[in-house]
């Protein structure tokens, strides 16, 4: 080996030594680890621990309360689902055939007659028809009219009868507070204890109606007729009382506490009638019966579905009604206006027996004046009521 090679082996293995020390020493060029107390070490200085900040006591996190939660209620138990019925399908019923109706509650008037043992009804003429009967007179009635006939006398019926199919239908009240009384007109006023209380019209302050003739009052013409007529009762066996007896006032109520304390089987008021130009004939009212309509009112109310004490003889009513009626016209031949109804006069819808009110003519009209004025005459019409009340 010449000297050169020698050399250069030499300084090979002395670097190769140096670098051996040098990894060794750095610790084979790994990162640099920090201790556990997070202080870094630096080869050859002092170690220094960096200063930490203070640390922050840790507040103790309290839980937002817990709200109960209420258990929901859970449903009972139900039984488990049926299976399904299997309906077998049945035929459909055959509907009944619909009869047509009649007018709501109203009678016909053939029903009515039959049910009382009259004949048919006969048309006499396009909306009027007649029952006929022997016994019980001849009622005309006329569809779309309240106004109707018992023996050609006249009286007001609460409904107009209708019709249907070309068959006259009545209204069921006017069936039972109208015709049946008057199918016993012919028979006598019950007598009972015998008393009739008369009730001569208006006294005193109160003249009545003025007779067109002059200076004359419906008062004076009253208290005259009582007084002619309460003889011609007595005859007949009535015991008669008068609501007056002289030219006084007295109360509507007074008259009927009279007919009361007296105990009276029948109460008439006699009046004469005043009214416009043409305005005639006799008139004869009694108590309109309850769900009827009156035909008369004079501007007062009429309470239809009312009923007053009067309404407990309304067939009485209509029975006395009648006769009292009939007497007049067949006695001294006025114009005959009818039977009527009316429920504002007081002197009837307080009554607890029949009770009736007599229009005896028109003092407004001056034929009537005349006759009415005549002493004759209101002895013809004294003698009439008394005979309808034999």
């Amino acid at each position: 080996m010449n000297p050169l090679t020698a050399a250069i082996l030499r300084s090979g293995f002395f670097a190769g030594a140096c670098l051996l020390l040098t990894i060794g020493l750095s610790g084979c060029g790994g990162p640099q680890k920090l201790p556990p107390s997070g202080v870094r070490v630096v080869p050859g200085k002092a170690t220094v621990p960096r200063p930490q900040p203070p640390s922050v006591p840790q507040q103790p996190r309290v839980a937002p309360p817990v709200k109960p939660v209420q258990p929901k209620p859970q449903p009972a138990p139900t039984s488990p689902t049926p299976p399904p019925v299997v309906v077998q399908p049945q035929p459909s019923p055959v509907p009944a055939p619909v009869q047509p109706a009649a007018p709501p509650q109203w009678i016909p008037l053939r029903n009515w007659a039959a049910k009382q043992g009259l004949p048919a009804p006969v048309r006499v003429s396009q909306n009027a028809f007649q029952v006929r009967s022997a016994t019980g007179g001849t009622f005309q009635l006329s569809v779309g009219t309240r106004v109707a006939s018992w023996n050609g006398i006249k009286f007001h019926l609460g409904f107009a009868p209708t019709a249907t199919n070309g068959l006259p239908f009545i209204h069921p009240l006017d069936a039972e507070k109208n015709l049946a009384p008057l199918l016993q007109v012919n028979r006598p006023v019950p007598r009972g204890r015998g008393i009739i209380v008369l009730d001569p019209g208006h006294g005193g302050q109160d003249v009545g109606t003025k007779s067109t003739l002059g200076q004359i009052f419906e008062k004076d013409y009253t208290l005259d007729m009582a007084k002619r007529l309460k003889p011609l009762l007595e005859q007949r066996g009535w015991r008669v009382v008068l609501t007056r007896t002289t030219d006084k006032g007295v109360e509507l109520a007074e008259r009927v506490l009279i007919a009361e304390q007296q105990q009276a089987d029948l109460f008439l008021s006699l009046h004469f009638n005043s009214a416009g130009v043409g305005a005639a004939g006799l008139e004869t009212y009694c108590l309109t019966p309850a769900g009827m309509p009156s035909t008369l009112t004079r501007n007062f109310s009429d309470p239809v579905n009312v009923a007053l004490p009067g309404n407990a003889r309304d067939y009485e009513n209509m029975h006395l009604a009648m006769r009292v009626h009939r007497s007049l016209l067949q006695t001294v031949g006025m114009a005959d206006r009818g039977v009527q109804h009316a429920r504002f006069m007081n002197v009837l819808k307080t009554q607890r027996r029949p009770a009736i009110l007599i229009e005896c003519g028109y003092l407004s009209d001056r034929n009537e004046a005349k006759l009415i004025q005549s002493a004759d005459y209101r002895q013809k019409l004294a003698q009439a009521v008394a005979k309808a009340l034999e």
